[in-house]
């Protein structure tokens, strides 16, 4: 007669890869058109396109981000801890150059005496949304592990 510990399916707990990569895939594609259309290249027409995106603020995002998908896209073990940790700093990052009301070094706040458009508080908002997002997927795991996704499912 199966008891219920004989019937439990032990199954790794942790988000599933596919929403992990999926988001921080969206996360890279909004960096980027922030960088593109958003904001920088739309919005100061004296800067380039190298320049842009090379800047170290806007290269270490991207790269940061980069790293994180590659490591949710190979399942790595930390991978959903980095893509968490990136998240976070996304979320800082862009609440401390834009949202914050006062221009302290590079930062552009988007009210003030540097009143952003429509466009630019859309993609700071999508951006801190995914990035919420990402945190969240992680924190409903347990111990932080990506998961393929058909684990995932339940049975």
């Amino acid at each position: 007669m199966p008891t219920p510990t004989d019937t439990h399916i032990h199954r790794p707990s942790g988000p599933p890869a596919g929403l992990l990569f999926g988001l921080t895939s969206a996360l890279f594609a909004l960096l980027i058109l922030n960088l593109a259309v958003f904001d920088d290249l739309r919005i100061d027409p004296s800067a380039g396109v190298l320049e842009t995106f090379t800047k170290p603020q806007h290269l270490s995002s991207l790269v940061a981000v980069l790293i994180a998908a590659g490591l949710v896209a190979f399942k790595h073990r930390s991978a959903a801890r980095v893509a968490a940790v990136v998240a976070w700093i996304e979320i800082t990052a862009f609440t401390f150059f834009h949202v914050i009301p006062l221009e302290v070094g590079p930062s552009k706040p988007y009210w003030g005496a540097g009143m952003g458009d429509a466009l630019q508080w859309v993609g700071l908002l999508t951006i801190i949304a995914v990035s919420a997002a990402i945190v969240r997927v992680v924190r409903r795991s347990s111990n932080g592990t990506v998961i393929p996704a058909a684990a995932s499912l339940p049975s």
